[in-house]
């Protein structure tokens, strides 16, 4: 490759020119990864090889894919985040949002080699931001012994479940997560539901939320019929439907290619299927798609390094192979070999059709409701206005977002425990809001003890908008030093975006 060559080429270069130079060398070629606990330990392994092979040295460091979402744009603007951070695709459109990463270019064969489905995935705003390693999406699981065909359609299933529970109260046809939104989109799909539509240039209009739609309003009287009639249990999440599974109390469920050794530790004779469809929607039911990936962090000094570590290790075979053998996800990359895994063969049939869960900041707008919605209609609630009543809420919190309306300001920072918060840097903890007086000055006094701290102020109970030192969108965190136990009263301008507070600004 030509840009490894000329990479080891200037290496050799910088190593020539003596101890200081092999010092600098040391240093300036050292990359901070984020990785999940799955994939971290595949990239230690594999950090002495990336050492011989292009003479980068690998910090890996341990962060889950949420957590490293939001530290990233809270740590990337101190210089204390990652070069590199592997990240799910749905993160892609608030990091973009956030300037917090940096778009790659690939070459056309190279790009070529991954699906088309990992390259979407990725693809925001007509750029590519990471290099996918794994695709993903649910499908049906099925007991063979009970339920010896797959069913077709969601009418099927019923049936199915009807003469399951009949003959025995405690067993059941179909099982499904409660008020969970992703488990819980394969149906809305195949009635015809959707989360966002379409524009005619094939973006995601966000005034047409979907999920009270005809086809969406069909499928939650489906799911609410089910639940009425006591043919699915409520307050069920992944150890419950593992649970009533491996007992033998339920002979479907839905899934994703996570638990696929989970599935065979049941000792259940199972099988794989594509969602089922419904009789006026869909033949076939659509999961969401996903996929997770590595992508360079806007904040970092290492960017042209950690571009070389990306396309001439994370996206060639030899390493898409590892990290799937290790996963047990669908890989990006067409030619990785996944038959040792027969349950990907399964997962991937049903993701044929899969629709690309939306990386749009505005799909945070859409969880929340939705998943609420679901659980009041698992209590008997009534389907329809339930829905309706969250799409409601869902446009009205998309409107909030893109206006720019501002709710609320939180102080975010790791004195948010000492403050009565569950977990520092949580800008939805409500113990450290401050109060708008009317005329955009929000205020608020906190009982702090003796301690070094930073923060930051965080709009509306969310990472998009933050402001930081100097008063800048996305700055750097601001430090607050106590030299003793101290009430400090925090106060932000939000007609400037200014950023003061009692120990830093006494007056």
């Amino acid at each position: 490759m030509l840009r490894k060559r000329f990479f080891l080429g200037l290496m050799a270069l910088t190593l020539a020119l003596g101890t200081l130079g092999t010092a600098l060398a040391q240093t300036d070629n050292k990359l901070v990864v984020w990785a999940d606990n799955e994939r971290a330990p595949l990239l230690e392994a594999l950090s002495a090889q990336v050492e011989a092979d292009l003479g980068i040295t690998l910090d890996v460091q341990v962060m889950g894919l949420g957590d490293a979402r939001d530290q990233l744009l809270v740590a990337g603007p101190a210089g204390e985040g990652p070069d590199i951070l592997v990240t799910a695709h749905d993160s892609i459109g608030q990091f973009v949002a956030n300037g917090a990463i940096v778009p790659i270019e690939l070459e056309k064969d190279v790009k070529a080699s991954f699906t088309d489905t990992a390259i979407n995935l990725f693809t925001y705003n007509g750029q590519l931001w990471g290099i996918p390693y794994a695709t993903e999406n649910v499908a049906l699981i099925r007991n063979t012994d009970l339920v010896p065909e797959a069913p077709k359609t969601w009418e099927e299933v019923r049936a199915i479940s009807e003469k399951i529970h009949k003959a025995d109260a405690n067993k059941y046809g179909f099982v499904i997560q409660t008020g969970n939104t992703y488990h819980n989109f394969p149906v809305t799909s195949a009635f015809g539901g959707y989360i966002f539509g379409r524009n005619e240039d094939g973006t995601f209009n966000t005034g047409d939320v979907g999920l009270a739609s005809e086809g969406g309003l069909k499928a939650a009287e489906w799911l609410s019929g089910m639940y009425k009639d006591g043919l699915m249990p409520v307050n069920v999440n992944d150890d419950v439907v593992f649970d009533l599974f491996t007992s033998g109390n339920a002979a479907m469920f839905i899934t994703g290619p996570w638990f696929s050794k989970r599935i065979v530790e049941t000792g259940v004779k199972y099988s794989i299927d594509p969602i089922p469809g419904a009789e006026g929607g869909m033949d076939v039911g659509a999961p969401f798609a996903g996929g997770q990936g590595f992508v360079i962090s806007a904040f970092s000094d290492k960017q042209l390094l950690a571009e070389t570590f990306l396309l001439d290790y994370v996206a060639q075979k030899d390493f898409q192979q590892a990290i799937f053998e290790q996963g047990g996800r669908p890989s990006a990359l067409k030619d990785v070999d996944t038959s040792a895994d027969p349950a990907i063969a399964g997962f991937t049939a049903a993701g044929a059709n899969a629709i690309p869960m939306p990386a749009i900041p505005e799909m945070n707008a859409v969880w929340a409701s939705s998943d609420a919605a679901l659980t009041l209609i698992s209590q008997g609630q009534d389907a329809d206005e339930s829905m309706t009543n969250a799409v409601a809420q869902i446009g009205a919190a998309i409107q909030v977002q893109q206006a720019g309306t501002l709710n609320s300001i939180t102080v975010a920072g790791d004195m948010q425990s000492e403050a009565g918060c569950a977990a520092d840097w949580d800008p939805k903890c409500e113990k450290t809001f401050l109060t708008n007086d009317g005329t955009g000055i929000w205020t608020g006094t906190f009982s702090l003890p003796k301690g070094e701290y930073q923060y930051k102020m965080a709009e509306n109970a969310d990472w998009a908008v933050s402001y930081g030192k100097d008063n800048k969108k996305g700055g750097d965190n601001i430090p607050l030093s106590l030299a003793a136990d101290t009430d400090v009263t925090f106060t932000f301008d939000s007609n400037t975006n200014t950023i003061t507070d009692s120990v830093n600004n006494p007056k």
